[in-house]
């Protein structure tokens, strides 16, 4: 097994929705327009990734916010653990059309859901080599059991309610 790597990244809500920015050197401000604030990852050396682009139930970019800044996409999420299989297929769609590299992730909410999806890939150096790398690598999806979600979302409801 190889050293561990660590990518500073940030989940970043612009004022139109959420962008995830890999690789920062720095925070990037909040609420500035979308593609303001993927110029400000691109500056810092960092790569951007579309998260959930099409989930109905998660903030995400509309069509016209990802069509402004479809050339600074580096990453489009193409399996989100928490989205149906057609959110994900429009998502991977979308991934074809940009010509970006696939991401995935459990967006864990909860530490039951923590390894439900992610992706096994080589190791890399630097930002340009990881997109390399994310073209290749091989998605692993477990899914949730409907249980667990099921007691997660009463839990959450009652904390909410006391």
């Amino acid at each position: 097994m190889g050293e561990e790597r660590i990518v500073a990244g940030e989940e970043i809500m612009t004022a139109a929705g959420e962008i995830i920015g890999l690789f920062l050197r720095r925070t990037v401000p909040t609420g500035m327009t979308p593609r303001d604030t993927a110029l400000d990852i691109k500056l810092q050396g960092g790569l951007v990734y579309l998260e959930h682009p099409y989930d109905p139930f998660r903030r995400h970019l509309s069509e016209e916010s990802i069509e402004a800044l479809s050339e600074l996409i580096d990453i489009v999420e193409v399996f989100n653990g928490r989205s149906d299989e057609r959110t994900n297929r429009r998502a991977l769609d979308l991934c074809t059309i940009l010509d970006a590299a696939p991401g995935a992730g459990s967006d864990a909410h909860s530490l039951g859901e923590i390894g439900s999806v992610y992706l096994e890939m080589e190791d890399f150096a630097g930002p340009e080599d990881f997109l390399v790398k994310l073209r290749a690598a091989t998605i692993v999806k477990r899914r949730r059991s409907l249980i667990l979600s099921a007691s997660e979302t009463i839990i959450r409801n009652l904390r909410r309610r006391a």
